[in-house]
């Protein structure tokens, strides 16, 4: 799924038009939420689309074996990347993840999508130096690395959500 912040969505389009040659569909959210944090009167609703947007991947999640949530932040220093998964021990032929300890966390992602057994989620957060689009050295490497994560979790067939 690409564009669950709507200031995601055009670099989420452009890395996975990068990918168009790799066994990987692509769940689009055309109308996503903003990215910016809610304010205390906006918290609950902002919280039920939330809840709901990751709801819809539960039914693209069936018969696959890895799901990418494609986020974007920004870093003066970009490219970089956030790698979060329930089971990072999965991902360890990426040669980040080799790095021995994996810090533990929480997150606001539904239970339902993070602890699935039947598919990994993967939240995969790409750091730009700047808002928007990236640069073509920032798009290749998010490409680069949605690609190895699928090699990574040996799938034959992930969607990038």
């Amino acid at each position: 799924m690409i564009g669950i912040h709507r200031e995601e969505l055009a670099f989420g389009q452009v890395v996975a038009a990068g990918l168009a040659d790799a066994p990987i569909d692509v769940l689009t959210i055309p109308e996503g939420l903003p990215g910016r944090h809610p304010r205390p009167d906006e918290r609950f609703r902002h919280d039920t689309l939330h809840r709901e947007l990751y709801l819809q991947l539960l039914p693209h999640a069936r018969g696959r074996r890895l799901l990418i949530d494609l986020h974007s932040g920004i870093d003066p220093q970009g490219p970089g990347a956030d790698i979060y998964c329930r089971a990072p021990e999965r991902l360890v032929r990426l040669g980040a993840a080799g790095a021995g300890r994996f810090p533990s966390g929480s997150t606001i992602i539904l239970a339902e999508v993070w602890q699935n057994p039947h598919c990994l989620y993967v939240g995969l957060e790409i750091y730009l130096p700047a808002p928007g689009t990236g640069g073509a050295a920032d798009q290749a490497y998010a490409s680069a690395l949605v690609r190895a994560l699928a090699t990574a979790a040996t799938v034959s067939h992930a969607v990038v959500a």
